[in-house]
């Protein structure tokens, strides 16, 4: 399994035949990371193959962990988090992230042994709360989640997270039918943004250096 990195998008529980098309766009406009409910991430390797990666998301525990393991994820994050779910992931050598919303509940959900964090629902704290985790040391073991736009990605990833995971903030309507152009356009801001912070890390680690 691996750690997700830069635009994380989670598809919502829906047909397959409607998350294809709305997929296929995403691979080509250069954002191939996602979580998908359990139910669908068997299909959607079998289509993207090595195009994609597919991780899950909506996983409540142990046998949650279970069944995401065996099709195949290649992360997991976790709403909620308990030590039986930890024993199996470190058993295991899953990546996965648990849910936390504040420090020091990120601070709990490290202790357990998890990959990081899932910090959700980010839109209720802000992409400031970026900057706090950073100084004090654990943004780069923290993944937002809920609301996040590309703004706000890009700060998170600023301050050293290695992903972000958006929603409705990039597909819109697009699974529902929704138009793909306006898909297409909306991605270019995510893509900007990702991009943005990978610069900007890389001065800041040039400047240090």
């Amino acid at each position: 399994m691996t750690v997700p990195s830069g635009i994380v998008t989670c598809l919502p529980a829906a047909d397959i035949d409607d998350l294809v098309g709305v997929v296929e766009v995403l691979v080509q406009e250069q954002l191939p990371v996602f979580a998908a409910p359990v139910d669908s991430l068997r299909e959607l390797g079998q289509v993207f193959g090595p195009r994609a990666v597919f991780g899950a998301w909506q996983v409540a525990d142990r046998e949650g962990l279970e069944a995401a393991h065996g099709a195949g994820a290649e992360f997991v994050l976790a709403d909620v988090v308990d030590r039986e779910l930890a024993w199996y992931a470190d058993s295991e050598g899953l990546t996965v992230f648990g849910s936390a919303t504040t420090h020091l509940e990120v601070r709990a959900v490290l202790e357990l042994g998890l990959t990081g964090a899932l910090l959700w629902p980010a839109d209720i704290v802000g992409h400031v709360m970026a900057g706090h985790l950073a100084r004090v040391g654990l943004a780069e073991r923290v993944i937002p989640m809920g609301g996040v736009g590309a703004f706000a990605a890009g700060e998170w990833m600023k301050h050293g997270s290695p992903a972000a995971c958006v929603d409705a903030t990039l597909l819109g309507d697009a699974v529902d039918g929704g138009d793909l152009g306006q898909l297409r356009d909306r991605c270019a801001s995510f893509r900007k943004a990702a991009q943005r912070a990978v610069e900007h890390r890389g001065s800041v680690a040039a400047a240090s250096s």
